[in-house]
């Protein structure tokens, strides 16, 4: 069970987090979830958590991606331990975002809104596609605050170069000045209740403005990665997609081998990674195949908790690290 021991800033800002429950800009919709300040109270984030127990996991959505993508995982995941999904800034019900939209800077972000929740690490962090950036960066800034992770579908700091160099095809623009073309797309087999929300999030200026700068940092993002490459000795699942996201030609077969390969050096690198082909999904695996992702997530948190007993230290009993 989660510790009940909590600072008072901790208290503080829980209190302004129930009270601060909103709804997204220029909408009536309300967030399922608490809005947090990260930033002297002026910037707040979108925090939803269920269930209990420990260790807690932390939901990340890929590029433009917001909290709804997780609702297949985080419901049934709740009944077994304590699980949290997030909006970054200028996503979801998370207000405009401050500074640029790169990993290095969200990763920030998400560790202020971390330590102005009454949520305690280490924490299971799970990332689909692009977030494996921001919580690979995460986990080497903050060590302490991370039990194990689980990357499904994730980028790969080395695709852009390699896909170029490969297949021809350019999948991020050239600089941060560069021009986007963004055409708001719904995330395949949301629940049927939460289709008309998750359509209303996504029109709105700020949602598309902001995944527009995130697809704009994303050469910047890679970078920040690859300049500190290593993974955290902790366990690691990699979960990489079964069915062909490219067109069915050469070129196509030679850019799906590729993310595969992308996806072994990943597992290969990490201490105790472990990779994962999950059969028949598609780049969304937590919406098209979620119970994976939670097996994912179930065995990761099952490698934490033995290494703890063998360790003999209640590393999970930890309510005050920083």
């Amino acid at each position: 069970m989660r510790s009940c021991l909590l600072s008072l800033s901790s208290a503080a800002a829980l209190i302004a987090g129930v009270l601060m429950h909103g709804t997204v800009h220029g909408t009536n919709i309300p967030a399922p979830g608490v809005l947090l300040p990260t930033l002297s109270g002026e910037h707040r984030m979108h925090l939803h958590c269920q269930g209990s127990g420990q260790p807690t996991v932390i939901l990340d959505a890929g590029l433009g991606g917001d909290s709804l993508e997780w609702v297949r995982v985080q419901g049934k995941l709740a009944e077994s331990t304590r699980v949290c999904s997030y909006d970054r800034g200028g996503l979801g019900w998370s207000d405009a975002p401050v500074g640029p939209r790169t990993a290095g800077r969200m990763a920030s972000d998400l560790h202020r809104l971390l330590n102005n929740s009454v949520e305690r690490g280490p924490f299971v962090l799970v990332g689909h596609s692009f977030s494996a950036y921001t919580l690979r960066i995460f986990a080497r800034r903050y060590p302490a605050k991370v039990a194990g992770m689980v990357l499904v579908d994730p980028s790969h700091e080395e695709q852009i170069l390699r896909f170029y160099e490969e297949s021809g095809v350019n999948i991020a623009p050239s600089n941060e000045r560069g021009q986007v073309f963004y055409r708001p797309e719904l995330p395949p087999n949301l629940p049927e209740e939460w289709v008309s929300t998750a359509k209303r999030l996504l029109i709105t200026d700020l949602r598309i403005s902001t995944t527009r700068n995130e697809l704009l940092g994303f050469r910047t993002s890679a970078a920040q990665v690859a300049s500190a490459p290593e993974l955290p000795d902790v366990p690691i699942i990699i979960l990489s997609r079964g069915s062909n996201a490219w067109p069915q030609n050469e070129r196509g077969m030679i850019m799906e081998a590729l993310w595969r390969e992308l996806h072994e050096d990943l597992a290969a690198r990490a201490p105790m990674g472990e990779l994962r082909i999950v059969p028949g999904s598609g780049h969304h695996i937590h919406l098209e195949q979620p119970d994976s992702v939670i097996d994912g997530i179930q065995s990761v948190m099952e490698q934490v908790r033995l290494r703890e007993q063998m360790a003999g230290e209640p590393t999970l009993r930890r309510s005050g690290i920083r």
